[in-house]
């Protein structure tokens, strides 16, 4: 059977009947209707009159949030207010149970409870998995005088209320809700959904609210971009931000990021290599104590990627293409070309260097980081071949980032990741001396193996021709057509795209960029003409069909002093699924691509990078854009910067605990807590690649 993730239960339940009718907007007549997120609060609103066929009209304001002060609380309030006449209302508030995930119902009811002022639901997922879960709704209502039953069957349990309103007067519904799974670290489950439902029993609406807001707005704060002179790709970064943030699983390492976040069941909630190289990058460099969990999460799945590997006859890790909560492939068993993804193993392993890199933590590294690390490594040197004819070792038969090219040797974005990565591995082995004593003797590696890294390392093919300075994306790349073969396509949202009319496997179209990945996402140390000329073949012949090509593509037109490029793709990437670009909006936002946003300005625009050594800025900026404003923070030292035209500002936050190092255009500062430094902005200045 298909992993995914299940639907528990639909909690959204509230009804209003007026004198016999129910409002359903299909149904009377709208007079009026406003529905906006608020992106300063994360609560969603909506504002209605409606006219029901007696021609009474009711005004009916309805708001929502997920808490960020308790993962297990939401908060709905529901108000009704007649506005031309006195009658009857019901309002209803209940626990939908006929929820379906995939279009089935995989859930099954163990118990309910109607009778003591809430509503609980007791249940367990149909699955082989059998989680058992708890559903509590507890109803407050502002009419002292309205009669409240219960009532419990097999598809709803809820409570009605009815009573006499009046003209004028607003009528107001505070529902709370709990839910617990058998996957949270909370103990006993009934003991602690009974907790808190005398907590949420005692509180009110407004009340969650605040204690939300005390968390979010400081969270949101960190990711938030401000950007002055562009109204448009300030709230479109702003609303990427919120959906980045709301993928983040902040309290425990139970998941990771999944494609889609928690708004579709498209690709069923799995967890792909977009997590560590697009979704975890922005949250590292702003909340990285909480980002940290996603790293972890991969770590407690250690033993099943060991077991993968050991399936497939090699000795390490071996990482799944896709991932959910056993640890092992999740993957569509018809879908062939994934399983030769193995670029997401290193993909893994990318995850850990960037969170050492943002953070220093020495300790994680020591205790986690590596054991990954040498397993990963230990992959390679079994998956790597000896090529006898030209002397060197080669990964073959591979599928890289860019799917439309399956079975390829020596994928460029494969072969260029697993060299940095055991680079990286033998830096951090000698850096940590003695301190990787533990994770080296837990992984069981051996002397004779450590010379097998350097050997592999020393002599892994990297795709490069010297003469034209191309990076072929894989052997025979350049050998394929030339004659692209494509016809003009126009996505949803306006965009023009290619579409390759005959086979892939044939022509150098591909489907998202691969090699540019190396320069946006890995700091690929390159000349300018080398990168120029990468850029431009490789932008040239992408056909964008996937949502993760547009943020490469604006970061790489920032490296290279292309404003146009830059901010083109940053904008498509920010509104791809405002506008439906991609057409799949209603299955799912891109997760992936939201988090790009981030890095399209901060990593892009500000030319920002992290190093072990500190945080280096290059400034690219867009010419009619007035100032932007970010936030980020480099091993545990916090500091916002500030573009604009003339000055790049540079502020060290005052709680930092000692002095933070900045490169910036190439010039050395140290910030002092508290501390501000502004810098000539410069348009000849070229990033400085590390």
């Amino acid at each position: 059977k298909q992993e995914f993730i299940v639907d528990l239960i639909d909690f959204l339940m509230i009804r209003f009947e007026i004198d016999g009718e129910t409002f359903y907007p299909w149904e009377g007549k709208l007079i009026s209707w406003k529905r906006w997120l608020d992106l300063s609060t994360g609560v969603l609103h909506r504002e209605v009159v409606w006219e029901n066929s007696k021609g009474e009209r009711t005004a009916f304001s309805f708001e929502r949030f997920a808490s960020f002060a308790d993962d297990h609380i939401y908060a709905m309030k529901a108000s009704a207010k007649p506005l031309n006449y006195s009658g009857r209302i019901t309002v209803t508030s209940g626990l939908d149970l006929r929820t379906k995930t995939n279009g089935q119902i995989i859930t099954e009811t163990v118990s309910v409870d109607a009778e003591n002022g809430y509503l609980l639901h007791e249940g367990r997922t149909t699955s082989k998995y059998r989680f058992p879960f708890m559903t509590a709704a507890v109803n407050s209502f502002s009419e002292a005088d309205a009669e409240w039953e219960a009532e419990a069957d097999s598809d709803f349990v809820l409570q009605r209320a009815a009573f006499d309103a009046r003209e004028g007067e607003t009528y107001i519904l505070d529902k709370k809700i709990c839910i617990s799974t058998g996957r949270d670290p909370v103990g006993d489950m009934k003991e602690f959904m009974h907790s808190e439902i005398a907590l949420l029993q005692g509180k009110s609406y407004d009340d969650l609210l605040v204690e939300h807001l005390a968390v979010y707005q400081d969270l949101m704060g960190r990711l938030d971009i401000q950007i002055c002179g562009d109204d448009e790709a300030d709230s479109v970064v702003r609303f990427s931000g919120y959906h980045t943030l709301i993928s983040l699983e902040r309290n425990d390492a139970v998941h990771s990021f999944s494609a889609k976040g928690l708004t579709g069941e498209t690709y069923c909630g799995f967890v792909w290599w977009d997590a560590e190289i697009f979704q975890l990058p922005p949250l590292l460099k702003t909340m990285p104590e909480l980002a940290r969990q996603a790293v972890m999460y991969r770590y407690n799945y250690l033993d099943q990627a060991r077991q993968m590997a050991a399936e497939e006859g090699r000795r390490g890790a071996r990482y799944p293409f896709t991932a959910g909560v056993t640890g092992l492939e999740t993957v569509w068993k018809d879908v062939r070309h994934p399983f030769m993804q193995v670029h997401g193993i290193s993909d893994v392993a990318l995850g850990v260097i960037q969170y050492y890199t943002a953070t220093g933590d020495d300790d994680f590294l020591a205790d986690y980081g590596m054991e990954m690390l040498i397993e990963i490594c230990r992959y390679w040197c079994d998956r790597a071949e000896w090529d006898e004819e030209n002397k060197r070792y080669g990964i073959f038969q591979v599928t890289g980032t860019d799917e439309h090219h399956p079975y390829v040797d020596n994928n460029a974005y494969t072969n260029y990741s697993v060299a940095h990565v055991l680079r990286k591995t033998l830096e951090y082995l000698d850096l940590l001396g003695e301190r990787a004593l533990p994770a080296s003797k837990k992984a069981g590696l051996r002397v004779e193996e450590l010379n097998e890294f350097f050997d592999l390392l020393e002599k892994l093919y990297l795709p490069f021709d010297e003469e034209t300075g191309m990076i072929p994306q894989f052997d025979g790349y350049f050998g394929l057509s030339r004659e692209l073969e494509v016809v003009a396509g126009t996505s949803k949202g306006g965009y023009t795209q290619m579409k390759q009319s005959g086979l892939y496997n044939k022509s150098q179209v591909i489907k998202q960029p691969d090699v540019l990945n190396l320069f946006a996402f890995q700091d690929l140390e390159t000349s300018d003409r080398v990168y120029r000329r990468n850029f431009d073949y490789y932008e040239a012949r992408c056909e964008a069909a996937s949502s993760l090509s547009y943020c490469v593509h604006s970061i790489c037109g920032s490296d290279l002093d292309m404003p146009e490029h830059a901010y083109g793709y940053l904008m498509h990437t920010a509104e791809l699924d405002l506008k439906d670009a991609h057409g799949g909006t209603k299955d799912g936002v891109h997760s992936g691509c939201m988090a790009g946003a981030w890095m399209a300005v901060t990593r892009g625009i500000a030319g920002m990078k992290f190093t072990e050594k500190g945080v280096s800025l290059s400034p690219h900026f867009i010419p009619w854009w007035k100032s932007i404003k970010f936030y980020s923070v480099w091993h545990g030292m916090g500091f916002i910067v500030e573009l604009d035209n003339k000055y790049i500002k540079v502020t060290a936050c005052e709680c930092n605990p000692e002095a933070l190092p900045l490169m910036v255009n190439g010039r050395a500062a140290a910030l002092a807590p508290g501390e501000t430094a502004e810098f000539a902005f410069s348009t000849e200045a070229r990033p400085t690649i590390v």
